[in-house]
């Protein structure tokens, strides 16, 4: 992400040396600089601080080195927040800028509270399949319980209605052995 260097000037400081006079910017005849703003553009030119992009000058974006990663990440493992003091000592340390110090452990957070929700969702997603599976298996039981019930219940009946026509019978048997006597 590129940063205007007038970002953190004043309106008014800027104002003083944009474009208010009618000479012409070497780098790109179609802007107007003011000699003072001219000047501070090829010094940041010599250094290889500047893009010009669409008309606006921006900073390029400096990439930190591979010790200096490594500094930062074992000082976020330590503490994700940043003090002030902290910050200063860190940024001397590493020869950064205390704001690039503050930005980084800023996106650093950001990237870790993603990861810490992505292994939050897995332990849940995992939770979830283990009950889906269980409450699945569960539900399979009861239904082969409710049909091993009916199954019982069918066949509770049928010993009964047996049962109940031995007893007419016995009885129709008796009653007739009565009356045949």
């Amino acid at each position: 992400m590129k940063r205007s260097l007038g970002s953190s000037d004043s309106l008014g400081a800027l104002m003083s040396i944009c474009p208010n006079t009618e000479e012409h910017s070497p780098r790109n005849n179609a802007h107007v600089y003011s000699r003072e703003f001219q000047s501070m553009l090829n010094d940041l030119d010599e250094e290889g601080c500047v893009e010009e992009s669409g008309g606006h000058v921006t900073e390029k974006k400096r990439r930190l080195s591979g010790d200096q990663v490594k500094a930062l990440e074992k000082n976020f493992e330590v503490e994700n927040k940043l003090e002030p003091e902290r910050k200063v000592k860190l940024a001397q340390e590493l020869g950064l800028q205390p704001r690039q110090v503050a930005v980084w452990f800023q996106n650093r957070r950001a990237r870790w509270k993603t990861k810490q929700l992505e292994r939050d969702y897995g332990v849940l997603k995992a939770n979830y399949d283990s009950l889906k599976h269980n409450f699945d298996a569960i539900q399979h039981d009861n239904e082969a319980l409710l049909k091993e019930i009916r199954e019982l219940k069918a066949k509770l009946n049928e010993e009964n209605t047996e049962s109940n026509v031995s007893v007419k019978e016995e009885i129709i048997l008796a009653e007739s052995e009565e009356k045949g006597h």
